[in-house]
């Protein structure tokens, strides 16, 4: 073996050994998810759908997790699962944005007028501006929440950015001053740690800080950054991964399941499979893969507490978009 083959080896094997690990848990949870898609293309259950009014929902996460870990679209799970997508009418921020992404990854040309309304919904709905008939926003942005209720929280807010930032990507128009003011509004409610909290400003007053709404943030100035074209998030980001990298663990008290997701969404963003903020490292994949192949249950599920975590479905969708696409794709 010539010195360049065997340096490339060296690199690559733990790639290719976190991979071996990662494949079949991937693969075990693939299956399960499949085998509990109802008949009409969903996976739709009692207390998400109706209780808390998110029809769409538990299959739009599931639809975005399972092509986030290499299922084509064409594959007849997410196929049927679109057709139902689709159909709905959007009613709540966590919804419409799931099914931005999911359209958007399937087929952007093909949806581009359901993309553009989405991302007019998202917007239109943010608390605290106005939208003018150009979808010109004025106004100080407080982020987004439920319909009807004009307290913004972090989780509500992470997804509509995300939701418009896949719309925007897919070639839908989403207006500069968005951006400007997401950027603003994650820099505005930055407490003095370096940390967020579920509410920003006074809303969160007394409330402890949040590891996974921390890195919902970092992932919201690295969005921002993006679509402003600036090439850089602002200031509020390394004093944020600072922090983030000080508290920094997969347990969150509101969904460990969610906090799966955002680290994985931060980290491919950034590009990286470590978190760096001066000389603390945590190399988040390797660590998250390890944990979900050691709990990982026998039937591919995943559980990792109460509620929404102690949902198989949910817990598991959540846990696949960690795991994401075999190595090299």
């Amino acid at each position: 073996m010539t010195p360049l083959v065997l340096s490339v080896a060296l690199v690559a094997s733990p790639v290719v050994e976190l991979e071996k690990k990662a494949a079949p848990a991937r693969d075990k949870a693939i299956d399960f998810l499949k085998k509990q898609q109802k008949a009409d293309g969903t996976w739709e259950g009692v207390v998400i759908a109706t209780l808390a009014d998110l029809e769409g929902g538990t299959t739009g996460l599931v639809a975005l997790a399972l092509l986030e870990a290499g299922v084509p679209p064409k594959d007849p799970a997410v196929a049927k699962a679109v057709e139902y997508l689709v159909k709905l009418e959007p009613k709540k921020t966590y919804v419409v944005s799931l099914q931005t992404r999911v359209l958007a990854r399937v087929d952007a040309k093909a949806h581009a007028n359901q993309l553009q309304a989405n991302a007019d919904w998202l917007v239109k709905n943010g608390i605290g501006w106005r939208v003018g008939d150009d979808g010109s926003p004025d106004g100080k942005l407080r982020g987004w929440s439920y319909p009807q209720n004009d307290i913004a929280d972090g989780s509500n807010t992470h997804f509509a950015v995300l939701g418009l930032h896949a719309a925007a990507q897919a070639g839908a128009k989403v207006d500069g001053k968005v951006w400007a003011q997401v950027r603003e509004l994650y820099s505005r409610t930055q407490i003095r740690e370096g940390t967020w909290r579920y509410y920003g400003g006074g809303a969160g007053e007394g409330m402890p800080v949040s590891v996974s709404m921390t890195g919902a943030a970092l992932v919201g100035l690295t969005l921002a950054a993006r679509n402003e074209k600036t090439g850089k998030p602002d200031p509020a980001f390394d004093k944020g991964m600072a922090a983030y990298l000080a508290m920094f663990q997969f347990e969150a008290p509101k969904s460990t399941a969610h906090h799966l997701m955002v680290v994985a969404e931060l980290g491919r963003l950034l590009g990286v499979t470590e978190f760096k903020s001066g000389a603390k490292a945590r190399a988040w994949y390797r660590e998250g893969v390890e944990k979900l192949v050691k709990e990982q249950k026998e039937d591919g599920s995943w559980a990792f507490g109460r509620l929404i975590d102690g949902t198989p479905v949910l817990a598991t969708a959540f846990g696949l978009y960690f795991l994401g696409p075999p190595a090299g794709k």
